[in-house]
């Protein structure tokens, strides 16, 4: 292993230069050119086999004989062993590319220039800088980082994870450097050491860091023998081979010790991301207004993020290390802590200890995060990022990074316990229903779901001791159960799920599940319905993090199988978990009777509307829906009745052949009627059809008979429209309230794709609600090609908090998703 890279790039880079420089010199002996180093080539960090990117600006459009001679120049460079990856053109050619493609604009960012005419290259650099946008490049390069990021599921930390870019990785290192950069500042780490962007400890680890990952990348490269950038596992056992012998690391192997470097190196970027990427967009970029607001004597607002007023509080006060975390949880206004505030707090977790553990008010806060619920998952990610569950719960840090060489798990345990936690918090999401039904309507029953997200905790946390971790870890469970406050029952499940997490699904998948006994033999192991609910949602959230590629509907069948026959074994009550989708099958099944319809007229009904529909809706909603479309799937209806829970609203129904603007359509009906959406609910059946649902409040101050004539203008509009109208056009003049124009909250929108559904993303907004607000939103989607596929919305009081499932792949393209957020604030302004 190289542990001094820099050496290594110094004296390739030279090689390199010298030989571009003297393959230049035999094609282009005249003026009128020059020849540019871009890319990680200009920046002098070259690795052995990567692409050696060069510009060649030309003075004029190049002709004919031109081009061959690029052409000869970039086949002399393969011939030596380079890999040429050459633009040429006319300065203005290069910058208008340099506009369209951000790729394109971040290579020639490190335009360094080699040989040729150098008044041309500082001319052509200089228009490159005139003309760069830096808040709109510094936004794209957030959105692409964030992208990449997803593709590689989040993590850093898959078992053979890219080096390059990963999160954390070295795109990561250059995309700070890139952002300082693009601002007109030396993107050197010693320059932003004396800018105070990073402060010396700060500097010192990300040098420490980008070392790290270019030793190991340079090393890839060389055992190789190409290009790859993969810690796979053949090139991981030979890397580490060549690592020293390293006394008093215990029982860790040579690969292993080479992953857990490359795990805290990733960590270490990850953490420093945090601080330092903020304070570098916040140098140019505001896209909101700025909003500064009291939260209380020790805490403020500033736009979307969270202050302290004292950078000593976090030391001086330690209990505020979880007061700050705390109140992120607890307010959806808020995403994430100030850097400088961050930069604090950081430094004061580096304190906690047996003596931070012991305090009372420690431990209540701990768990209120798991008790609280919402939000539960960024909570986690972000202690454990920063190091705080690892001190906090001395078990946590033995499984940092530690590696699963068992065929299974593609993720370090942390990052594999954190990735079941998330799924059960999926379950427990309206947004998601539609991904597992079954598995979310118990999980909607469940009464207490705190233990359940504790037992994902705590589930795995005793691997790597060399024992049964299922035993070995009830021993932390039960300790952290009796120093936080948890009655004995929910203690004992806790202990239960943690010692039998695995029951379910060895028995699923390797025992007859048909034979009576084995489910006999299983239900004296489970004993009761609640241990068999619980067990099953952490069986499907524990397989489901695992691996992607393990969880299928054949493995879902048997563990649905299973928990079906215990079930009935157990208890023998129709009225199970599962049950929730049935009574509501039954009892719309026994209105369908009554009213004359036949077992087959309900079947084609249950198909076209499929399983999720009586997942997602209320009894009262499906007898209502189901009335109306049994008769013809395929006919289109429009119903308006008073809300079952509030006889003050109106419940509003369309139903109609699925297509672009369908949902904005009715958004501007009911604007149109000055009608306020309260909530809504955007189906898609199984058959193509949107089912739309909305509760709305009729204007301020209506006499029962404004509502009667309100609703028939109402249904004579929607009746238009099922059968092809145009819906009205945008109302012009929409003021939000006084109180929302002097008190505005800031504006929030989050892109989240869904990682295991290519094209699919979750889009949630907060901002200030107003009147059309719903349907301009609608709008933008329709704009952009977006198909809205399902939409919960929130609105409290003058306050809106809308969630869309929306299939778009479109918005892969970071370009894309900067246009659709630029629009949606746009109309989401105050």
């Amino acid at each position: 292993m190289r542990r001094r890279p820099e050496g290594f790039f110094s004296r390739w880079a030279l090689a390199v230069d010298q030989a571009v420089c003297c393959a230049w010199a035999h094609f282009f002996p005249d003026g009128g050119s020059c020849l540019l180093a871009a890319g990680g080539y200009g920046r002098g960090e070259v690795y052995p086999f990567s692409d050696t990117d060069l510009v060649l600006v030309c003075a004029e459009a190049p002709d004919e004989a031109q081009q061959e001679r690029i052409a000869d120049l970039v086949q002399a460079l393969w011939d030596i062993g380079l890999a040429p990856a050459v633009k040429s053109g006319t300065a203005a050619e290069l910058c208008a590319a340099a506009r369209d493609d951000l790729t394109a604009d971040t290579a020639f960012l490190e335009a360094r220039f080699l040989c040729g005419d150098k008044a041309l290259s500082e001319k052509f650099i200089s228009a490159l800088d005139a003309q760069r946008n830096p808040a709109a490049f510094v936004e794209g390069k957030l959105l692409e980082m964030r992208q990449r990021h997803g593709r590689q599921q989040g993590a850093g930390a898959l078992l053979e994870p890219n080096v390059k870019t990963c999160p954390g990785g070295l795109r990561d290192i250059h995309t700070m450097l890139w952002l300082a950069k693009a601002q007109g500042l030396d993107a050197g780490i010693a320059a932003l050491l004396r800018r105070r962007i990073l402060t010396r400890a700060e500097a010192a680890l990300l040098v420490r860091s980008h070392r790290n990952l270019a030793a190991i990348r340079i090393d890839l490269h060389l055992a190789a023998g190409r290009e790859e950038d993969r810690l796979v596992f053949d090139l991981q056992n030979r890397l580490a081979d060549g690592m020293p012998d390293a006394p008093g690391r215990g029982r860790l192997k040579k690969n292993e010790r080479l992953m857990s470097g490359f795990y805290r190196a990733a960590k270490a970027v990850k953490q420093l991301n945090g601080i330092i990427l903020p304070m570098l967009r916040g140098r140019v970029y505001s896209p909101l207004p700025r909003i500064v607001r009291d939260i209380d004597a020790d805490y403020y607002q500033i736009g979307n993020q969270l202050a302290v007023r004292d950078k000593n509080l976090f030391g001086r006060q330690p209990e505020h290390i979880f007061r700050a975390v705390e109140i992120l949880q607890t307010r959806s206004d808020l995403s994430e802590l100030a850097p400088k505030t961050l930069r604090a707090w950081w430094a004061a977790t580096r304190h906690i200890d047996a003596a931070f553990y012991a305090d009372e008010t420690n431990r209540r806060r701990f768990i209120g995060f798991f008790r609280y619920g919402s939000g539960l998952t960024h909570t986690m990610r972000f202690l454990n990022l920063y190091g705080v569950l690892g001190r906090y719960l001395p078990a946590w840090e033995n499984i940092v990074g530690l590696l699963q060489h068992d065929l299974f798990h593609i993720y370090p345990v942390d990052d594999h316990i954190l990735t079941v936690l998330r799924n059960m918090r999926r379950l427990a999401m309206e947004q998601h229903l539609h991904e597992l039904p079954f598995a979310s309507s118990l999980m909607h029953a469940f009464a207490k779901p705190y233990v359940l997200y504790l037992a994902t905790l705590f589930h795995d946390i005793a691997k790597g001791r060399g024992g049964d971790h299922s035993r070995e870890g009830v021993a932390d469970a039960r300790r952290f159960a009796a120093d936080h406050f948890m009655s004995s029952e929910d203690a004992e499940l806790l202990c239960w799920l943690v010692e039998n997490h695995l029951l379910m699904s060895l028995t699923a998948q390797k025992e007859d599940i048909q034979d009576p006994e084995v489910v006999a033999r299983f239900c004296r192991r489970v004993q009761t319905a609640e241990r068999l609910s619980a067990l099953y949602l952490l069986t499907v959230a524990d397989i489901r993090g695992t691996n992607p590629k393990l969880w299928n509907s054949w493995k879902a069948g048997l563990l649905h199988t299973l928990f079906q026959t215990a079930s009935r074994h157990l208890s023998g009550n129709p009225d199970s978990r599962e049950a929730v989708t049935g009574r509501r099958q039954s009892a719309a099944a026994a209105a369908l009777a009554q009213a004359g319809y036949d077992e087959k007229q309900r079947r084609r009904l249950w198909k076209a509307l499929g399983e999720a529909y009586f997942v997602r809706h209320q009894e009262s909603e499906i007898l209502w829906h189901t009335a109306a479309v049994a008769a013809d799937p395929e006919a289109p209806f429009a119903r308006i009745r008073p809300h079952p829970a509030d006889p003050g609203m109106l419940q509003i129904a369309a139903y109609l052949p699925n297509a672009h603007g369908i949902f904005s359509g009715l958004c501007r009906i009911l604007a149109r009627h000055n009608l306020d959406i309260a909530a809504a609910r955007a189906f898609v059946t199984d058959h193509d059809f949107v089912l739309d649902t909305f509760a709305v409040r009729p204007p301020e101050g209506s006499t029962d008979a404004d509502r009667g004539r309100i609703e028939a203008a109402l249904m004579h509009d929607l009746t238009a429209f099922l059968h092809g109208s145009p819906a009205p056009a945008p109302a012009a003049g929409r003021i939000p309230s006084r109180r929302a124009r002097h008190l505005p909250i800031a504006p929030l929108i989050d892109i989240q794709a869904e990682e295991e559904q290519p094209g699919w993303y979750t889009l949630t907004l907060t901002a200030v609600n107003r009147p059309g607000l719903l349907a301009d939103t609608a709008d933008i989607f329709n704009r952009h090609a977006i198909s809205l596929r399902y939409a919960k919305i929130n609105t409290s009081d003058e306050r809106a908090e809308d969630s869309f499932l929306l299939y778009a792949p479109q918005l892969a393209d970071p370009n894309r998703q900067v246009a659709l957020k630029k629009d949606l604030r746009g109309v989401l302004a105050v």
